[in-house]
């Protein structure tokens, strides 16, 4: 029979008793269990006896700890002496010893508390361990403050684990959590600094909820009609002001509907560049509506909008649209997604669908119905005397007002005067405008809005947070900065010198881009694209992206670094061309991201290095041979085929097989030198450094050429 017995590696079990592994493999060896090291396996009975061990230990402990409060206890209660009492009695001059007295009380007292904190904070680790939330490179001094303990006990902690650690530097998660064990706490590392106290302090100034518009992300493949829906709901008209008819940004728009109901809608673009997008979308929405053309099929990018949604946990509503066309199978189109985990209700499924025509009309009012019903079942509340708490979906630089930040206010209220934290940027609200530019004086839950301000230009899916001072907002955002460019340079991977001349003689292989286009969204999604095209011999490496125009100082950058410049519906200023002409720096600029797409694959393929082909010329047979002195053997060939060319490639053939590969020596028609024969001639052919020839032999002509590879 088999061995099933269920098997557990030290390590494993290490985490769950929140001990090391260097002291597990201790105790196991003391235990007479062999182990080598921390990837060893243990059976269930080992993991069983090892567990009874160390709760026997706790137990122990724990009654230890009782019996000392006992005794605490009856020491409290012992009456004072007579001699004591005396000493209080005493003259002024006896009250230097009364002192002395009362100190040594006072230190006693102190210690006492000292072991009770400790005996309380041991069994509370025993119950449940405590958890300390701290972000990504925590410096040992604001760890060592979050655990109550002194900078040097933890760095000579470090020291026993074996790595060395300054005061200020910063640890990943991994040895933080390491560090945190050994002193009895776990880590949990959250996203940003300081969002969890935000959070906390925001939600206790208010609690008074009430119910509050849905916010509905429209998501489908491109080209399936999502934007003509959304025109249709708001009676406008968006799609025309796009390139090419395509959705280049996050669009947020408040369709007011018949009875005073309000529905957030966020339009999502269909290209497959913009799944981060799409992602953020359904990061924030209440409801997707799943748009599938009535004439197509579920495409790849509706399967990533699914996808997107169960992750985030969304109710989904299916919109089959076109429904006006002649060519329209909104049965087709249900058992399409059937097969991929989405049934209808008129299937047997829970998933709300209507059936609608942008062009006509028909069906939105169906829609609008299913989607304020999935509204009331979700319950959806929210607290608008809170300060406001929200999510950013675009970032920009408008010429004339500044750093324009799109936000979707979550929770709370947004004012103006307000000072807000928006991922590493912090600011104070000058000005709120709505999706059409009318002003506001504020924004509830549930409302796209349009926020002027902001220090710096944040990206597209942070948080945005009211906070209640400008210092406080600009402690916040330097600590996340340092965080962040903490995070840079440890992701950076340092190299050697062979390394670098390694790479510096390859640089032909690598196509360097500076990005800019008119939003952070775009600028992410560009980016995100073109990182992952490319070979393990052609790369995309992204020296700058940002928002806005293309400066002199981007053509800069670019003419330090041998890159090209990619605009995206951004213009190069009058400085920027005389700059790149003066240095020969290459400004491509797009306004639709197909062609971006493709011109960066055609560049790469060209930087592909070209694949190393055979190209067969001719072939002659030796019919005589020929003894030349001072020159060697000479054979007499006929051409049967193409053409032998000097100074190509030959090789001898014989009885199929290669004996000798290599150059001529001669090539001869008669007496004369020749440059080529062609079939049907004769010529006199000498190999060089061969001479084994024989009557039947076949000698190739080949060259090698280089083709270029497409991606």
């Amino acid at each position: 029979m088999p061995d099933t017995e269920k098997k557990q590696r030290v390590y494993e079990l290490a985490r769950e008793l929140n001990i090391s592994s260097e002291a597990l493999v201790k105790v196991l060896t003391e235990m007479g269990i062999p182990v080598k090291s921390h990837m060893s396996t243990i059976t269930e009975e080992q993991v069983r006896s090892v567990k009874g061990r160390f709760e026997k230990e706790k137990q122990e402990a724990r009654d230890r700890a009782a019996r000392s409060k006992k005794k605490r206890k009856r020491r409290k209660k012992v009456q004072v002496s007579v001699e004591a009492v005396k000493a209080v009695r005493d003259t002024v001059a006896q009250m230097g010893a009364s002192q002395v007295r009362t100190q040594k009380k006072r230190r006693r007292r102190y210690r006492e508390e000292k072991q009770e904190r400790h005996d309380r904070q041991l069994a509370e680790s025993d119950s449940e361990g405590s958890v300390l939330k701290v972000t990504e490179f925590t410096s040992l001094s604001e760890l060592a403050d979050l655990m109550g303990v002194t900078l040097n006990e933890v760095i000579a902690k470090c020291l026993e684990l074996g790595f060395m650690a300054t005061a200020n530097q910063r640890l990943d998660a991994d040895t933080l959590s390491l560090v945190a064990a050994e002193f009895g706490h776990n880590i949990e590392t959250v996203a940003e600094y300081g969002a969890e106290a935000l959070e906390r302090r925001r939600v206790e100034k208010s609690c008074r909820e009430v119910p509050r518009p849905p916010v509905v992300t429209i998501m489908g493949h491109v080209d399936h009609g999502k934007t003509a829906l959304l025109d249709r709901i708001r009676s406008t008209n968006v799609i025309s002001t796009e390139a090419g008819g395509i959705t280049q940004h996050i669009g947020a728009y408040v369709a007011r509907l018949p009875g005073g109901r309000r529905v957030a809608f966020i339009d999502t673009p269909g290209h497959a560049a913009f799944t981060a997008m799409r992602t953020r979308g359904a990061q924030v929405t209440d409801i997707v509506v799943l748009v599938v053309a009535a004439d197509s099929k579920v495409m790849p990018q509706t399967e990533e909008a699914i996808d997107h949604a169960r992750a985030a946990g969304v109710p989904i509503i299916v919109a089959i649209s076109k429904m006006d066309l002649s060519t329209a199978n909104p049965d087709y189109i249900k058992q399409d997604l059937a097969a991929r985990r989405v049934l209808v209700e008129d299937w047997g499924g829970d998933t709300l669908c209507a059936q609608v025509s942008s062009i006509t009309g028909d069906g939105v009012r169906d829609l609008l119905d299913k989607i304020l019903l999935q509204a009331e079942v979700l319950d959806l509340k929210a607290c608008p005397d809170r300060p406001a708490r929200g999510a950013v979906l675009e970032g920009r630089i408008d010429p004339h007002r500044g750093t324009v930040v799109n936000v979707l206010i979550q929770d709370g209220t947004l004012h103006n005067g307000d000072c807000m934290v928006a991922g590493e940027c912090s600011g104070r609200v000058r000005a709120l405008y709505d999706e059409n530019n009318v002003p506001l004086d504020e924004a509830g839950p549930s409302t796209p809005v349009q926020v002027l301000g902001c220090a710096g230009v944040p990206e597209a899916g942070d948080s945005f947070t009211v906070v209640d001072n400008d210092q406080e907002a600009r402690d916040i955002c330097l600590r996340r900065h340092l965080v962040e460019r903490e995070r840079e340079l440890q992701s950076r991977r340092l190299i050697t010198l062979e390394d670098f001349y390694k790479a510096a003689s390859s640089t032909g292989g690598i196509l360097r881009l500076v990005i800019k286009a008119d939003v952070q969204g775009s600028a992410e999604a560009i980016v995100d694209t073109l990182t992952r095209m490319g070979t393990e011999e052609v790369s995309v490496d992204i020296i700058r992206s940002g928002v806005g125009g293309i400066s002199e100082s981007d053509v800069m950058l670019a003419a330090a670094s041998d890159a090209v410049v990619i605009g995206f519906r951004v213009r190069p200023d009058n400085r920027a061309r005389e700059k790149a002409s003066a240095t020969g720096v290459d400004i491509e600029t797009f306004s639709i991201i197909y062609d971006i797409e493709d011109t960066v694959k055609k560049a790469l393929t060209g930087l592909l290095k070209p694949e190393k082909k055979e190209a067969f010329l001719g072939s002659a047979e030796v019919r005589d041979l020929f003894k030349v002195p001072k020159i060697g053997t000479i054979a007499g060939c006929y051409v049967v085929g193409g053409l032998i060319r000097r100074g190509s490639r030959f090789r001898l053939v014989r009885n199929g097989v290669v004996i000798w590969d290599g150059e001529l020596s001669s090539l001869k028609h008669f007496k004369d030198d020749k440059r080529e024969v062609s079939a049907g001639f004769e010529c006199g052919i000498g190999l060089s450094g061969y001479g084994d020839l024989k009557v039947g032999d076949i000698i190739e002509c080949y060259e090698i050429v280089e083709v270029s590879r497409a991606l």
